[in-house]
């Protein structure tokens, strides 16, 4: 239609007429590009929020693996330590060799975490990351999911083999089936449970446990490296704490911002 005016009007010489339908029709795309241009920004917006709102879920998930690894850690090096003191005195210190005997086994059980990146890791694959307009807020996250030391937080020591290799099978299937437990989530659960065997037996392994130099340094080893898995683990949670709350602050609704 506009273009049937114009050559009406071209074929009329009205030239202002003329004139004025080219303006209308360059306003119009201009109108018409900037409507696309609009439309195009909010869903990368779109897109962009629903991005770190995923983001938001899989820190809730780091924090709650966190917490439960380092409870695990926790009980790991407490178990280890009355190995080690065992070693040191040669005494049961008031326990039970099962006690102790338990306590070897356990020490040696391990619990990984591993980081909750696949969100993350698509926007980088999609190359989307230009679409966290916000700076600080895209630093933070190479920041965090570049982690480096991983390597420390899903150790398996020399010392699971060896002491495994040592302690009678019978044993180790008695503890796997009645002192231990774990779920679909990897959570892992130790515990006390009566002695499957007598003291006299108990006392021997203990024994010659303990007096295998080379296990007790591999132990001792063992309990330091989970003493800097806590240290990690902390870092990681102030981490993905402060990410959470910079998300928060951009006007993601995150789960603790959902609660009433």
């Amino acid at each position: 239609m506009i273009l049937r005016r114009i050559t009406e009007h071209v074929r009329t010489q009205n030239w202002f007429a003329v004139g004025l339908d080219f303006v209308i029709v360059v306003v119009g795309v201009f109108i018409g590009i900037q409507v696309s241009n609009w439309n195009d920004a909010r869903v990368d917006e779109g897109r962009a929020l629903a991005y770190l709102e995923r983001i938001s879920l899989d820190l809730d998930a780091d924090l709650d693996t966190l917490a439960d690894r380092q409870n695990f850690w926790g009980e790991v090096s407490r178990y280890g330590g009355t190995g080690l003191r065992y070693a040191q005195t040669g005494t049961a210190d008031g326990t039970s060799h099962w006690t102790v005997l338990l306590a070897y086994f356990q020490a040696s059980q391990v619990a990984e975490f591993i980081t909750a990146q696949a969100t993350y890791d698509e926007l980088r694959s999609a190359g989307d990351l230009e679409l966290i307009r916000n700076l600080e807020i895209r630093n933070a996250l190479a920041s965090y999911y570049n982690f480096g030391a991983a390597a420390t937080v899903v150790e398996r020591p020399a010392y699971r083999e060896h002491v495994r290799g040592i302690i009678p099978m019978d044993i180790q299937t008695y503890i796997w089936d009645s002192c231990y437990e774990s779920n679909a989530s990897g959570f892992q659960r130790m515990f006390d449970c009566p002695s499957p065997v007598e003291q006299e037996r108990a006392h021997e392994i203990v024994d010659e446990l303990a007096g295998n130099v080379g296990l007790m340094q591999e132990l001792r080893y063992w309990i330091s490296t989970m003493h800097v898995a806590q240290l990690i683990a902390n870092d990681r949670v102030a981490g993905a704490t402060a990410l959470k709350q910079m998300i928060a602050a951009s006007g993601v609704a995150t789960n603790a911002s959902k609660r009433p």
